[in-house]
């Protein structure tokens, strides 16, 4: 997870719910300039609209397990959030926990408790939370969810070098009766440490699904003053896939100091650049929504004359 510090919380509690302090709170949140978060927790409105979803999420973690059992560690999603573990979709309004207690999985106002036994090297603390390691984060979401939102967690992991393969089947293998099983040990046996983020994942997802040959990943094509490295090659057909998501564009990390539009003429630079090596016969491209329309992944696929085995 990042470093940069998190919008402080304000707590009723810490200052007495009968205090003039507790009672300024709750006007400045009638006002519009908290938003309470749990009973008795807010943080500024301001700092909160700026904030992003994943780091609203971490907030709201921060805001509900204070008011929990301390046997309870965040896990799930709401685990994901913590260690940036990379997921698909929105981040969920309530807060997911793991409860080694309970004996059954209960929702209530704000918060999922999920019963699943949890041993001590399967928990950590970050940002002061009780939070599954992120082996057992990608485990939990790989038994829960679909096989493309396991693979974006288990791929995640593997590429952040958080955790290895090897930690992944321990954790998995030490829940013989989780439901899920079945489905997420296959989707550990797909999970790729070059997947460099989820859009990457699903569209390998999907790529098998719509039967292309599988890719390698991050191929490095080297140059006089550099190396391209490309999201998926295919060797014995020529053919470049690039996805692109809207970090490229927005995220510090890729733009490293350019703006939006000197990036997009850097990245045709790089595309000419790669469809002129010899070994190069088709370049392609994807994004988010053809991703959600898988057809118009499939005709790019074919466009740019890649085989699939089968329809869709």
């Amino acid at each position: 997870m990042d470093e940069l510090p998190l919008p402080p919380l304000l707590h009723i509690d810490s200052v007495g719910h009968q205090t003039r302090e507790a009672a300024a709170l709750r006007r400045r949140a009638a006002r519009g300039e908290l938003l309470r978060l749990a009973t008795g927790t807010y943080v500024a409105a301001d700092l909160w609209q700026a904030s992003t979803p994943r780091r609203r999420h971490v907030l709201r973690a921060l805001a509900v397990v204070d008011r929990l059992d301390a046997r309870v560690v965040v896990s799930h999603r709401s685990a994901a959030a913590v260690h940036d573990v990379p997921v698909i979709g929105e981040w969920p309004e309530r807060v997911h926990v793991t409860d080694p207690a309970r004996r059954s999985t209960q929702t209530s106002t704000g918060v999922v408790r999920h019963a699943a036994p949890l041993t001590p090297e399967e928990a950590r603390v970050v940002r002061s939370l009780r939070v599954t390691s992120p082996a057992r984060t990608a485990v939990d979401l790989a038994l829960t969810s679909s096989f493309r939102d396991g693979v974006a967690a288990l791929d995640g992991v593997l590429h952040s070098r958080s955790s290895t393969r090897d930690e992944l089947t321990a954790v998995l293998d030490a829940r013989p009766t989780a439901r899920g099983r079945v489905g997420a040990r296959r989707a550990l046996s797909f999970a790729d440490a070059g997947a460099e983020s989820a859009g990457e994942s699903w569209c390998r997802v999907l790529l098998r699904q719509l039967g292309a040959p599988p890719p390698v990943l991050q191929q490095a094509f080297p140059w006089a003053g550099g190396r391209d490295v490309v999201d998926f090659w295919w060797p014995e057909f020529g053919i470049v896939l690039e996805f692109d998501g809207l970090s490229k564009y927005t995220q510090a990390r890729w733009l490293k100091g350019r703006t939006p539009s000197r990036v997009v003429v850097d990245e045709k630079i790089r595309e000419d650049r790669i469809r002129d090596r010899p070994e190069v016969r088709g370049f392609g491209r994807t994004v988010w929504d053809e991703l959600e329309h898988p057809v118009k992944l499939r005709a790019e696929l074919l466009r740019v004359g890649l085989p699939l085995r089968t329809a869709y």
